[in-house]
This record gives structure tokens, sequence and C-alpha cells, in this order.
């Protein structure tokens, strides 16, 4: 699908996304209705932005650049267009918004669920397609489902499991669009083991733009990491720039939100976040924390080891937190297999 849209004149992807119970139900909670989640992007190339912004930030990084992947950021979103969902047992359709994102919502009944229902993400998924009327530009998605019980790993992406560099501009723009994404060691063996010991689903949020997603789709499937939802944002270029993007504080609202949507719609779900020092991460996890103690199993947040100054830090920010319910960790070997010992 990557190579198929890319090299189009409009293209259309969708980021997997998640669905809960719907508890406004009266019925039990073993037949009662889904809340699914749809996110996407419908967009036009720019190639006139993309040849300058090449030009520029390799005047800036000094190497030669990714152009699939700096036209993502120059192309401009459909907007208000209307999209429609196929493939399930009835179809609907949607708009996008005012940059051409995809996002809504749709119930199905359970009994429809386990018609669709498919492998996936240890809760199973949900297969569809988005097409856009009177053209032949279509994308599957997949929703996982996240029931009221069971254990769901949230994981941040850069600098918890990609090497981004979000402390440097430079290495920043060079490690987003430039060369294949290089992963943290042993974070996908991890990750793996804990999906099959605990039966576990998995989700992604990350401060990282929806652009990237489909790069960051190849980078899973090559490191094999589990699969599972992703949460991002969405740039535009009233963000001002990348950089800006990146280190706005923006997304600790977008983050703080999406942990909250996970624990506001599943009743008894445990919940392992994993993040890391370089950012926000434990401040943001430290609120939850105060707000759900008992749904929050363990928080990991990754650092260096020889950095003092942030175990300082993660001291005073969970110095609240027992200290039998947080870790550090380098590289995946740091993770401990069994997370409630």
């Amino acid at each position: 699908m990557i190579d198929g849209f890319l090299f189009a004149k409009q293209g259309l992807f969708l980021v997997p996304s998640v669905a809960f119970r719907d508890h406004s139900s009266t019925s039990n909670s073993l037949s009662s209705d889904w809340i699914l989640y749809n996110q996407g992007w419908y967009y036009e190339e720019n190639p006139v932005q993309t040849l300058l912004m090449e030009k520029t930030l390799e005047l800036i990084v000094q190497k030669d650049l990714d152009r699939n992947r700096i036209k993502m950021f120059t192309a401009e979103g459909k907007k208000r267009q209307d999209v429609c969902i196929d493939g399930l047992n009835r179809e609907m359709c949607a708009r996008t918004d005012d940059v051409g994102r995809i996002k809504n919502t749709f119930i199905m009944t359970n009994q429809e669920i386990e018609l669709f229902r498919q492998p996936g993400g240890n809760g199973g998924k949900v297969l569809f397609q988005v097409s856009v009327p009177n053209r032949n530009l279509y994308a599957t998605g997949e929703i996982y489902l996240c029931d009221d019980h069971g254990i769901t790993f949230i994981s941040d992406i850069d600098d918890t499991i990609k090497i981004t560099q979000v402390t440097s501009s430079i290495q920043t723009l060079i490690n987003t669009f430039s060369g294949e994404f290089k992963p943290v060691s042993g974070m996908a063996d991890i990750y793996r083991y804990w999906e099959r010991k605990y039966n576990a689903t998995f989700a992604y949020l990350t401060a990282s733009p929806d652009q990237l997603y489909p790069f960051l789709k190849e980078f899973f499937d090559r490191e094999h990491f589990p699969s599972g939802s992703a949460h991002m944002r969405h740039f535009t270029w009233l963000d001002v720039n990348f950089i800006t993007f990146f280190m706005s504080s923006n997304y600790i609202k977008k983050k703080t939100e999406t942990l909250l949507m996970f624990l506001q719609n599943t009743k008894h779900r445990l919940f392992i976040l994993i993040g890391d020092i370089f950012q926000k991460d434990p401040d943001i996890y430290a609120s939850i924390y105060a707000q759900y103690p008992n749904r929050i199993a363990r928080i990991f947040i990754r650092k260096y080891k020889n950095d003092n100054d942030g175990q300082q830090r993660l001291e005073t920010i969970f110095k609240d937190i027992p200290r039998t319910k947080w870790a550090t960790f380098e590289t995946g070997d740091d993770l401990p297999k069994d997370i409630f010992m």
C-alpha cells in the first residue's frame, strides 16, 4: 500500500485505532455494543513545496534526505471531503476535517464484531476499508478491540523504542528524514515476550506527527514489534516548524487525553506505561498515576545509565509513587520479564 499511494497525486492512509465497549448501553458487558474509532488522512501532494523543503533541509543537515517522507509534510489535506467505510455489514460515510483528517466514531453490536473479528493484538481486531467516492483511492484500516479486562502496554515511540534524539534539532531531522529508522536495542524482543506472557494488547502513543505513520509501520514490521493502535498528532504549518512541533507543550495535552480515553473506557483493565526521560513522559505518567493508582501496574522510563541528574529528576517527579511501581532502563535487556515481581 505504501508504494501505491506515495507516488499518487492524491493519497489516503489510515492509522490503526481502537474500540471500547459502549458503557452507556444497558446490556451486560459481554454483549454490549462497541464504539470504534477511525483515524487517517486524505491529502494531495505538492511537488514544488516538496522540492523546496528537501533542498532547504539538506542545506541544514548536510545529508541527503528521503523525498517520500518530506512529501508527506508538504502535502495539503483534502478538507471537507466525503469518504466511505466499506467491507463491514453496512456502508457508512464520514467527512474529513479542515486539514483533511479522518476522525469519526461508529458503533457496532457485539454480534457484528464477532462476525468480523480477526486475530491481532491478542484482543482481536476488525479490518475495514475507507474509499473516496468516484476515485480509485482506498486504504485498509485496523481497529484493535480493547475490552474491560486484560492488560495493555502503552508505549511512547521516539527515544523509547526508536532512536530520534529529540534533544537535538539536527539529529531529530536526520533521524526522521534520512535512512532507516533505528530501534532501541532489545525493545521489540521484550514487547513480543510480554505480548505472549500476558496475552496483552499494545498501543503506541507518541508526539510524532501522523504523516510519519506509513514509515513507522515499515519500522514496526521490520523490527517485529507487536501490532496495535497508534495515537499521534497531525502536523500543519500553523505549528511554525517541525522542531517546534516536536517540542511544543501541545503533545502533553494530547498524550494525557489519550491515556484518559483508555482508562475511562475500560473498567478493570491494567496498564503498563513505557516512555523516556527526554521529553515529558514522566510528568504525564505521574499525573495519570495520581488519578488511577490501582489501574497503572508499572511505569518504565528510558534514560542513560550515567544520567544522575535525570535520576534525581525522576525521584522528584515520582515521589508519591511507590518505588516498586516504577523503574528505569536503557535497552530492552534492562526490562523485567515478569512485570509483577
